[in-house]
């Protein structure tokens, strides 16, 4: 096993509440500042502006085949179209159907977007309940694709499009779904049983995942086999995210943040994103 990350150089220094769903699209980070309640984007030279506020709380985003975001929202439980001046097209109306938060959210190269419904809300304390994957487009009623999922989290689909991998946080695990044509989900199989409860993920180009591990305060990398080979020590202590961009997608960006759950619930968090070089490039979506 190999360690990297004593290089990570800082992007965003301040001004970051709780980064989550980093997504590289038009040569800038996009991100959701949950806490914050805002989408966000910051470019290789450390400039950030706020897209659009989101009373809604921003969740899980994707980039659609015309160049806007898709973007759920965590409380509403809308998802929708957002456009780089921030105007917004409702896509899906889950707020009658959703049994949790919407969460985080992978979209294929047709514009199909997989966005994780919690089934109950971690950060207010509530019991656990098993929650769900759905898939939504534009001019499609929305399906639920996977059920029994043990808090969907991070996510992502690999190069031909064919395979869906999924953080259940709650398990500990990432499992990982064949894709259909019609893009509903098959043959689920575990894919790693990981120590600790993953968030965020990436696919980079060797099929290897990059995984936030939330509470150990790391990012690991993750072979085909389900076994972690490198470690990336997380910048706070919270692990929450990462995505392979930049030019040639070569730069991991990390979002993490200085936070607990007890303090979450009161809105205090202090978050950042910082990048490093890797040497293999990412892959497949996001």
């Amino acid at each position: 096993m190999t360690a990297v990350g004593a290089n990570v150089q800082n992007l965003l220094a301040d001004g970051v509440v709780f980064p989550e769903s980093p997504r590289w699209h038009r040569d800038r980070l996009w991100f959701s500042d949950v806490y914050d309640f805002a989408l966000k984007v910051v470019d290789l030279a450390g400039q950030s502006r706020v897209v659009t506020a989101v009373p809604g709380r921003p969740a899980g985003l994707g980039t659609l085949p015309d160049g806007r975001m898709l973007m759920a929202t965590a409380i509403e439980r809308v998802v929708y179209a957002v456009t780089d001046d921030g105007s917004m097209e409702v896509v899906a109306d889950l707020s009658s159907q959703a049994t949790g938060l919407l969460n985080d959210m992978v979209v294929d190269a047709q514009g199909r977007g997989y966005v994780g419904d919690t089934g109950f809300n971690v950060a207010a304390g509530e019991p656990f309940v098993p929650g769900r994957t759905w898939l939504v487009a534009s001019g499609r009623e929305p399906e639920v694709v996977a059920e029994d999922m043990h808090l969907p989290n991070g996510c992502a689909i690999s190069t031909d499009g064919r395979t869906l991998y999924v953080a259940e946080t709650f398990a500990h695990r990432i499992s990982r779904f064949a894709i259909d044509d019609a893009g509903h989900l098959a043959d689920r199989r575990v894919h790693a049983e990981l120590p600790s409860r993953p968030d965020g993920l990436c696919l980079d180009a060797e099929d290897h995942l990059w995984v936030a591990m939330v509470q150990d305060g790391e990012f690991v990398r993750v072979d085909p086999a389900g076994a972690i080979v490198e470690r990336v020590p997380s910048p706070e202590p919270f692990a929450l995210a990462c995505v392979l961009g930049g030019h040639d997608r070569d730069q991991l960006f990390l979002c993490s943040a200085d936070t607990s759950l007890e303090r979450l619930r009161a809105g205090d968090s202090r978050g950042c994103v910082d990048y490093l070089p890797v040497p293999v490039p990412g892959a497949g979506r996001p």
